[in-house]
């Protein structure tokens, strides 16, 4: 059964190996909690039967301490190493306890701070049982030293993370001297598991309780929900350490205590009863939670593996990755105007078109004749008359009229370009984020010379407006097909709306009039016509094909390409963990299969 709990420590070791936490997978273990000073250490070295622990006054652990035993008959006495330094093993336990001190105090500071970073102790010995425990910092209600105001939040947050953990055993200590009701460890488990189907409870200093036939009942399990059972255990005190008294006396003088003053439930309690309890639980706690083990970590393998498929590979050809980003950063342009391959359901060309069937329509429709143009159609008429009344109305009126106000189609339409020129701005934005995302230098890069590359082509179709506009406003083009062919229907509407006593001249102002809104009517239609083929040919057109040419030109360096190419230091950080995650899930996987 011991190798169930094997394959549990190794799959720890794999995630502590690399750096990685195997809290995603939320393996089966035992962790201890408890507050200060309640003897939580005193358990675990009772149990591994070693002085090996920190000691002092106030938090003593301050980091999750993983203690994972393993059983070998073949040694001769017992021995230990931490998983950070894994070729070294100790036989004197207590250089496990420096050791454990020192790497406290290089990561967590001297200052009782405390970490979620864990130390894994291994102990290897022919006479313990095969067993894995995580001893957690006590809960501190006050802070002392240097420790922030919020270490009670700290400390139960810490607890919290490893107690939620919906397959962990919690094993919660509480001494014998206080009352069960007011345990820090108690209100805890009852939190996170308040039926009691994976609490543990462990009563320390029971030689210091009262024998009152509460605290019986309470060692018998009649007082709280507790499914998995309480024992009661006697750890060394102060001065028995102070004096050298061994372990292992210490365990015979318990076994004495519990025979002479709890004979009816003697059997049940001490440190030794606790560890083979504690075995079996985990033995057969890991054996139930296997395989939903092995389905959260295929599960996790294809998450992770996901996670790197998306960050892409890491750098290999420098040259060849920025030939390739250029190639795609031009094509995904491309394919953003056109709708090609582009998986996003709102893409750079529709938003084109939303601008050519809106604002430009809509720019051009806001134009309209002024208010009072009949009374400037009066004064146009009589300037180009003379001193005469005219009896046909010049052409000249029409052209000079037509002229005016065409020309205020210019600001509405240069507008419009300048909004189309934005809108390729942003497709060219979006399109750099798509596939420059972790590159951040080549991003800006390419996203400049872009930028600079459209500048240049949106000065060409604002000069080819320009000269179009101008060709409008000097040439009033009254044998265009469109007023040839409009042209006596308007008449026929006017002569037909008017009152037979209006004077000859106000007949001509109305005439006027409706053929100039014909007029520009029909070169409003042109521009909607116009402003599209223009933007198209020269911000889209002309621009992509020279887009590739000018960042080859102008990027393609070997002098530059190592800070171009130089990656998110936040994306290379998340692929090296999900790397180092996917690394750990599957040894995980093969480790789980075995034992399937």
């Amino acid at each position: 059964m011991d190798k169930f709990l094997k394959v549990v420590n190794e799959i720890q070791d794999s995630f502590s190996t690399v750096g990685a936490s195997p809290d995603i997978i939320k393996l089966p273990q035992i962790v201890v909690v408890g507050s200060q000073s309640t003897g939580k250490s005193s358990v675990l070295e009772s149990i591994v039967r070693k002085d090996f622990l920190p000691r002092g006054c106030g938090i003593v652990t301050r980091r999750p301490l993983i203690i994972q035993i393993t059983q070998d008959l073949s040694l001769s006495q017992p021995m230990g190493s931490l998983l950070h330094d894994p070729d070294t093993w100790y036989y004197d336990f207590e250089e496990i306890s420096r050791e454990i001190i020192k790497n406290t105090d290089k990561v967590c500071g001297s200052n009782k701070g405390i970490s979620h970073e864990p130390i894994t102790i291994k102990v290897v010995s022919p006479d313990l049982p095969t067993l894995t425990l995580v001893d957690l910092p006590g809960v501190t209600k006050n802070p002392v030293g240097d420790q922030p105001d919020d270490i009670e939040k700290q400390t139960v947050d810490l607890v919290m993370k490893y107690a939620e953990n919906p397959h962990s055993i919690i094993l919660a200590v509480s001494p014998g001297n206080v009352d069960i009701a007011n345990s820090e460890a108690i209100k805890i488990a009852r939190q996170v598991d308040p039926t009691g189907e994976r609490t543990i409870a462990v009563i320390t200093k029971v030689d210091l309780m009262e024998k009152t036939e509460e605290n019986m009942n309470v060692l018998q399990g009649k007082t709280l929900p507790i499914k998995l059972g309480i024992v009661g255990v006697i750890n060394r005190n102060q001065s028995q350490i102070d004096e050298n008294l061994s372990i292992e006396d210490s365990l015979q003088k318990e076994s004495d205590y519990f025979r002479v003053n709890f004979s009816h439930v003697a059997a049940g309690m001490g440190t030794i009863h606790l560890t083979d309890r504690l075995c079996k639980i985990l033995m057969n706690h890991v054996k139930n939670c296997l395989p939903e083990l092995a389905t959260r970590v295929t599960e996790q393998k294809r998450i992770q593996e996901d996670i790197l498929s998306d960050l892409g590979p890491p750098l290999e050809d420098p040259m060849g990755m920025l030939a390739d980003f250029i190639r795609i950063f031009c094509r995904t342009f491309d394919d953003e105007i056109t709708g090609r391959s582009c998986p996003r359901n709102e893409t750079g060309g529709m938003a084109l078109r939303e601008v050519f069937e809106k604002l430009v329509c809509e720019e051009l429709e806001k134009i309209k004749l002024p208010d009072n143009i009949e009374k400037d159609i009066e004064i146009e008429i009589r300037k180009t008359s003379g001193p005469k009344p005219a009896l046909f109305t010049p052409n000249i009126v029409f052209s000079n009229l037509a002229s005016k106000t065409l020309r205020s189609f210019q600001v509405p339409v240069k507008h419009a370009i300048k909004v189309t020129s934005e809108t390729v701005t942003d497709i060219i934005t979006t399109t750099g984020r798509d596939v420059f995302g972790s590159y951040p230098n080549l991003k800006r890069e390419v996203h400049q010379i872009a930028t600079n590359l459209l500048h240049t082509k949106l000065k060409k179709a604002e000069g080819f407006i320009n000269d179009y506009m101008t060709l409008e406003v000097t040439y009033i083009n009254t044998n265009h097909k469109l007023f040839t062919l409009n042209r006596p229907k308007v008449e026929a509407d006017n002569n037909k709306n008017e009152k037979d006593n209006m004077p000859f001249e106000q007949k001509n102002v109305k005439m006027i009039k409706s053929l100039l809104e014909l007029y520009l009517g029909i070169i409003r239609y042109q521009l909607t016509d116009v402003i599209p083929k223009c933007v198209m040919c020269f911000l889209v057109s002309e621009f992509n094909a020279a887009l590739h040419k000018d960042l080859i030109k102008q990027l393609f360096n070997p002098e530059r390409v190592d800070t171009l190419i130089m990656e998110d230091p936040a994306i290379e950080e998340k692929r090296k963990r999900a790397s180092q995650m996917l690394a750990a899930l599957q040894k995980a996987e093969v480790m789980t299969s075995v034992l399937e």
